[in-house]
């Protein structure tokens, strides 16, 4: 089967490629995705390729962004997903499959073996909205490239063991509630995560908000701390590269010029209404122009004390 698209990520790293060694997959034409998440806090070797998806998302948590490393083209199987005899066909059947470096696991909500949740590893069903949104940009890119729908399942079960095991509920390992049968797996498009895969017993990635992430690859913009990081959904086709941060200070530079903008309007005004006063008073015009030179100069001051102390600010 030929692939079309892009087969190489945005920005991805390929250091840790492993389609042209011995892992290489099967070509095809992905139309659905499984996310994963690693349980761990750094990106693994997944046995040289034995076991990797297509891409691994490392957070920034410093920085809020997501480092990808791409292990598989686009439309070529990966091997993250357990695939048993007979049954359905699972890592070949046109899913593209994502790593999330980090936890599903409430236990770990808020700290893990001494480290901080959000400041040293992220807890992805509490993830914030910089972390969903960096998800969104690789969604939404896979959406416009290779088609894969904007759409996820409903049912995102909380990460636990398998049922078998007391004391866990709900449990998305094993036979849990939101497992598809291998029919619907056949016809699935769209996303979903690990717990939802036939034939395979994991529970990652809990109850991730996935639909948060449908809804920003959608178009919706994710909450700003100040004016300056309103960062239209268009600027991620920059993804990863330097075009990118480029065209973040070029819509910081531009919201800037525009309250400067709209201070020397305000300047302006002052004038006018001084000249407004003047109309029909009983003064020369020598005392008409010294009003209005001293109107611009107070105007010009308050201009560059305005534009001084208020600075663009850089996120």
């Amino acid at each position: 089967m030929a692939s079309t698209g892009p087969q190489k990520i945005p920005g991805a790293s390929q250091s840790y490629f492993f389609g042209t060694g011995r892992y290489s997959g099967s070509a095809m034409e992905v139309n659905c995705g499984v996310v994963h998440t690693t349980e761990g806090m750094s990106l693994t070797s997944y046995s040289s390729g034995a076991v990797a998806p297509n891409v691994t998302g490392v957070p920034d948590i410093e920085n809020r962004k997501i480092r990808w490393y791409q292990h598989f083209d686009v439309d070529e199987s990966a091997r993250a997903l357990m695939n048993k005899s007979g049954g359905v066909e699972t890592n070949t059947a046109n899913v593209f499959q994502i790593e999330l470096v980090g936890t599903c696991d409430d236990s770990k909500k808020t700290s893990w073996s001494g480290k901080r949740a959000g400041v040293d590893y992220l807890h992805w069903p509490t993830a914030p909205d910089w972390a969903l949104a960096e998800v969104a940009w690789l969604v939404r890119w896979l959406n416009a490239n290779h088609g894969i729908p904007l759409t996820c399942v409903s049912n995102w079960l909380a990460y636990g063991k398998d049922s078998r095991r007391p004391g866990v509920t709900p449990a998305s390992y094993g036979a849990n509630p939101a497992r598809m049968s291998m029919s619907a797996w056949r016809s699935f498009k769209g996303w979903c995560g690990h717990q939802h895969v036939p034939e395979n017993d994991h529970g990652d990635p809990g109850s991730l908000n996935f639909a948060r992430v449908i809804a920003i690859a959608k178009g919706g913009q994710t909450p700003a701390t100040k004016e300056d990081d309103m960062q239209p959904v268009d600027v991620w086709a920059y993804k990863g590269t330097k075009e990118k941060a480029d065209a973040y200070a070029y819509l910081r530079g531009t919201n800037g010029a525009v309250r400067d903008l709209a201070k020397k309007i305000d300047a302006q005004t002052a004038v006018i209404s001084k000249l407004a006063q003047l109309v029909g008073s009983d003064v020369d015009t020598a005392q008409v122009v010294a009003a209005v030179q001293q109107a611009i100069a107070d105007a010009v001051v308050k201009v560059d004390v305005d534009i001084t102390s208020n600075p663009t600010q850089e996120s």
